[in-house]
């Protein structure tokens, strides 16, 4: 390791220890986003070393992605693939809008060095995603994936609404998505 990736990781090891676990989990979620955001003008788009890897008809540049969770709204694309990510798997988005699940809902169990995610997809709705997707257009760089799931607002009981749910997502967001994934992890 050259002393300009001993000094990232320094600093990273210093944000990390003395910043991100010293505040609220989401919190720091929000602050690591915008940080990403931020960095965005600055940063050269470095590929993650590695080979292109061939899945499902796909050519993902290299291995490492970012999974849905990190960035739920489609918001920071373009930063996530200047740091040289593969894939970016946005979500996970509901039929229709919502704030998730009241605060506290991201727990740090320390001694486990894990955490509890009861987040309850709060995101923006598909038709708002959709639209912001389609402002941004198609771009070369990663392989992007819609995480989709089911709005809290429609009855677990009703299996008709539920698949009416599902398919509004998948029609306004599957056009501009490399692959979708159906989230059924949380109502």
């Amino acid at each position: 390791m050259g002393r300009a990736d001993e000094a990232r990781v320094t600093a990273y090891s210093l944000a990390f220890d003395h910043v991100a676990t010293r505040i609220d989990p989401e919190r720091a979620h929000h602050l690591g986003f915008r940080a990403v955001r931020a960095a965005r003008p600055v940063l050269a788009r470095r590929p993650v070393p590695g080979s292109p890897v061939e899945a499902l008809g796909l050519t993902f540049p290299n291995a490492v992605g970012v999974a849905a969770g990190f960035d739920k709204n489609a918001v920071g694309i373009d930063a996530l693939a200047a740091l040289g990510f593969g894939h970016v798997e946005i979500g996970t988005v509901t039929g229709e809008a919502q704030p998730g699940n009241p605060a506290p809902r991201l727990f740090r169990l320390t001694a486990d060095r894990a955490i509890v995610n009861r987040m309850g997809f709060n995101n923006h709705g598909a038709e708002v995603v959709a639209r912001r997707l389609a402002g941004r257009g198609r771009r070369p760089g990663p392989v992007l994936g819609v995480n989709i799931g089911k709005s809290k607002v429609v009855p677990d009981d009703d299996q008709a609404a539920v698949e009416a749910d599902y398919e509004k997502s998948a029609r306004l967001l599957s056009p501009h998505a490399d692959y979708l994934v159906v989230n059924v992890s949380s109502p």
